[in-house]
C-alpha cells in the first residue's frame, strides 16, 4: 500500500482523532473538582467510543460514512464557534473560540476525519477502505 492511500484511510483518522480528542481535548482540560466540567467531560468521552467503534468494528463504506457523520458536524461546530467568538464559561477555563492559530489543530484532525469519510462515502464495498 502506498502512503497516499493509507493517509486517506478513515480508520487511521478515526483512531488518531479519538485519541487526541480524549487526551488533549477532554482529560488535559478537566478539573475533577468542578462538577460541571466533570459532567461535560463524561459526555465528551462518549464521542471517542463511537469513533473507535467505527474504526474497529466497521470497514469500507460503513466506516467511511460513520467517519463523515461523526466528524463532519464537529468540524462545522468548531468553525461556527470560531466565527461567533463563543466563550467557554467554566470558572476554571478562560478560553474563547476565535479564528486564530489555536483552532487549526482541531480543525485539521476533525476536518481530515470528515474528509476521508466523504471521499469514501460511495466506495466499492468489495474494496477495502485503504484502496478506495
Amino acid at each position: 500500500m502506498d502512503m497516499k492511500t493509507e493517509a486517506l484511510n478513515p480508520k487511521w483518522w478515526l483512531v488518531i482523532t479519538a485519541l487526541i480528542h480524549t487526551v488533549v481535548g477532554v482529560l488535559m482540560e478537566l478539573d475533577p473538582d468542578n462538577d460541571n466540567e466533570l459532567m461535560v467531560a463524561g459526555i465528551m468521552l462518549i464521542i471517542p467510543v463511537y469513533m473507535l467503534y467505527a474504526a474497529f468494528m466497521n470497514e469500507g463504506r460503513a466506516q467511511a460514512r460513520l467517519a463523515a457523520v461523526i466528524a463532519g458536524p464537529i468540524f462545522v461546530w468548531f468553525v461556527l464557534c470560531a466565527i461567533l467568538g463563543l466563550e467557554i464559561t467554566y470558572p476554571t477555563t478562560d478560553w474563547t473560540f476565535e479564528l486564530s492559530g489555536e483552532i487549526i489543530p482541531p480543525l485539521v484532525f476533525w476536518g481530515m476525519t470528515a474528509l476521508t469519510g466523504v471521499l469514501g462515502w460511495n466506495m466499492d464495498e468489495a474494496a477495502p477502505a485503504a484502496e478506495a
